[in-house]
């Protein structure tokens, strides 16, 4: 009997492990593999960990728009492909911290925008600093 609590137990870890390797490698990210709470201290190394080499330019509370418009909706479709769902936080005031990266390369500034509700991270992006520039996830 103890031989087959084993054998189940050792099945169930395996499928368990199949499932996390299968969802990791498909680079799909959901809200709740985000860090929940980031402490002053863990906001730059949270950039860190994902390659870029960061410098704070600011630390300030913003507003989420009500209603977004073309270029905040682009925004917010950006932040929920990599898990973060915005939409939710319309009309709030949230914190808003913003990284020079220094090791993006090409000839544009590249900013890293973490949002944070109550230390919560709602938000994280890169954003190339020129009018018709890119943002993406900040992974």
């Amino acid at each position: 009997m103890l031989k087959k609590s084993l054998i189940l137990m050792l099945i169930a870890v395996s499928a368990a492990s199949i499932v996390l390797l299968c969802r990791t490698a498909s680079g799909k990210k959901t809200a709740s593999e985000a860090p929940a709470i980031l402490s002053d201290s863990q906001l730059e190394p949270y950039l860190n960990i994902r390659g870029w080499d960061v410098e704070k330019l600011s630390d300030e509370t913003v507003r989420i728009p009500e209603k977004f418009n073309d270029t905040y909706q682009r925004f917010a479709d950006v932040l929920k492909e990599s898990g973060f769902d915005i939409e939710k936080y319309k009309g709030k005031e949230v914190r808003r911290v913003l990284f020079l990266v220094k090791n993006y390369g090409g000839d544009s500034e590249v900013h890293a925008e973490l949002l944070l509700d109550e230390g919560k991270l709602i938000g994280s992006a890169l954003i190339e600093n020129k009018p018709d520039g890119f943002i993406k996830p900040a992974e």
